[in-house]
């Protein structure tokens, strides 16, 4: 299937049912497109995870992910789950995943935007792991590592009346302005329940997320791009309210590259870091510390525009 992703004709195929409902999830919020695709990505059933190089690799993320770099050839490979085949010329990516991917949480979406992301930088389109919603048009950017509580912030923008642009990786473009990336909302029941929303996870043991679709709680929520308007780095404490310390501009910076930058990626590091330094430079940055009343954060962000 294609789908219009901005100024893009995208392409998923899969030769799997649970393969297939990853795009499906990730991108059923665009449009279909019947366009010549600009970008195509395939992923295919494998048995096991293919051999990586035998070589030690260029860049590799723990033992979650490794890379290996010849020219416009990429290699992406996961120990667990399989491996991608990209091809930066020609702007296609070849994935061979085993069962497991389709069955762990969030690793068909990751693996979708990993196969993307190196040909969205080429067609100067930069991912930045965020949360991105928008108001009276602007936009927010929630940035922050596992637990800062960026997703909860944000349930909290959509349930007050925000549009989202992005749940987990907004594309930043040149000029600071931040554009759509689609994908399903997920975050622990508990979460969903702040805001009067009973989900329950389905199947398996403990405590897991819940994926669902934006516009299946909020109809029409989805915006396509907008100026960023404030960049704010949540951190949870234990406080009484919420409240907003600026940060200068380099502070600011620095607090974003390791959400952004892809260190593999040599060659578009310097217009990365271009775009990045026009984002900061577009808008103010806050440390934005979080009290446990979640449903006044609207609020406390909205005093600044």
């Amino acid at each position: 299937m294609r789908w219009q992703f901005h100024d893009l004709i995208i392409e998923g195929n899969a030769d799997d049912a649970t393969l297939w409902q990853g795009w499906l999830n990730s991108f059923g919020s665009l449009r279909v497109s019947t366009a010549v695709p600009n970008l195509t990505v395939t992923f295919k059933t494998a048995v096991t995870v293919p051999e990586p190089p035998n070589r030690p690799p260029d860049f590799q993320q723990g033992d979650l992910l490794h890379y290996f770099v010849e020219g416009d050839q990429v290699i992406a490979h996961f120990p667990k789950y399989g491996q991608l085949h990209l091809d930066l010329a020609s702007g296609q990516t070849v994935g061979k995943v085993v069962a497991a991917a389709g069955k762990t949480y969030a690793i068909l979406e990751d693996l979708i935007a990993i196969s993307l992301s190196p040909h969205l930088r080429r067609r100067q389109k930069f991912l930045l792991h965020a949360f991105a919603a928008a108001y009276g048009g602007q936009a927010v950017l929630l940035v922050g590592g596992i637990g800062a509580g960026k997703t909860t912030t944000g349930l909290s923008l959509l349930n007050a009346g925000w549009q989202l642009l992005s749940n987990d990786s907004p594309i930043v473009v040149k000029n600071g302005r931040i554009q759509q990336y689609p994908g399903v909302l997920a975050a622990y029941p508990e979460s969903f329940a702040h805001f009067g929303l009973a989900m329950s996870s389905s199947g398996g043991n403990g405590r897991q997320k819940i994926s669902v679709t934006a516009e299946s709680i909020w109809p029409d929520v989805w915006l396509d791009e907008a100026p960023v308007h404030t960049i704010c780095f949540p951190q949870i404490e234990d406080r009484t309210d919420h409240a907003l310390t600026p940060l200068p501009k380099p502070a600011a910076l620095t607090r974003l590259l390791p959400h952004a930058v892809e260190q593999w990626d040599k060659a578009m590091i310097p217009a990365h870091l271009q775009t990045l330094r026009q984002l900061v430079e577009a808008a103010p940055a806050y440390i934005l510390h979080l009290s446990p009343d979640i449903l006044t954060i609207p609020h406390t962000i909205q005093t600044i525009f």
